[in-house]
């Protein structure tokens, strides 16, 4: 029986598609990776030569295994920006997410909040040592003498303003260190600063400035994680799916824990 020939189309055609077919098997995620943006701020983010830590830091790291699984790459953006360039690029780039984010109707408006909040902090005030003052509300507050600093662009500073008005909060600070040393140094320039517990209680020992926190926590808040309400639906529900798990499975908990006790 004479052997059938095929036309050479037949061959090239068979070749591609095994090529095409071994490509697509080790293929990487598809897309772009999700980047993720750090604030200049400890211990939510520490950034060291060994790499990212902290506790947003932390929690980046862990998401980003979970979303390797999910056929989705990110990165974490190894470089501290200021907060409101933070949130800038998150409102306007599709790919930016950002830990550790406050809550109000106009970032409502803004960004997309996941669903899981991270982590809760209680608002605190650091004082002077030699001064014994202990408001115990934010009337109290506004009744001493003195300016209150607060961190630039935070919801604690707008809460701050709308509490007490303009005129007795500064909030042009763009670092905690700043703000700080203005209440420990003459010619104390502010009577007190107003932060999360997260961040005082660690920057008041890491001073080493004769600084100390108050014993009372003014509110209770959660903590979120930001996205562009542009962000890809895959990514934005895979996202969503991490976070459900890690709060589920305790590990969420368990990473949180080792910062806020």
């Amino acid at each position: 029986m004479p052997r059938k020939k095929y036309p050479l189309i037949y061959f090239v055609t068979l070749l591609f598609m095994g090529l095409t077919f071994q490509v697509q098997a080790v293929s990487k995620p598809v897309g772009t990776p999700i980047l993720m943006l750090m604030q200049d701020s400890q211990p939510k983010y520490i950034l060291q030569r060994t790499g990212v830590s902290g506790l947003c830091g932390e929690l980046y790291l862990a998401i980003q295994r979970h979303l390797l699984l999910e056929s989705i790459e990110s990165n974490i953006v190894e470089q501290f920006l200021p907060i409101k360039r933070i949130l800038t690029m998150v409102e306007h780039e599709e790919d930016y997410i950002f830990c550790g984010a406050g809550r109000d109707k106009m970032r409502d408006r803004r960004f997309a909040y996941a669903k899981t909040p991270v982590y809760h902090v209680s608002n605190v005030l650091a004082v002077h040592q030699k001064d014994h003052s202990d408001p115990e509300s934010i009337r109290d507050i506004a009744k001493n003498d003195g300016i209150v600093g607060a961190l630039y662009g935070t919801s604690s500073a707008d809460f701050l303003k709308a509490e007490l008005g303009s005129e007795q909060v500064n909030d042009t600070f763009t670092d905690i260190e700043s703000g700080l040393k203005m209440v420990a140094k003459p010619p104390y320039q502010i009577r007190y600063f107003y932060y999360h517990d997260l961040g005082l209680n660690y920057l008041t020992k890491e001073s080493g400035l004769p600084l100390r926190v108050s014993s009372t926590r003014f509110r209770t808040v959660p903590q979120w994680l930001i996205y562009s309400k542009k962000m890809d639906r895959k990514k934005a529900r895979a996202l969503e799916r991490v976070l459900q798990n890690m709060k589920r499975s305790g590990e969420l908990e368990s990473i949180v824990g080792r910062y806020i006790f």
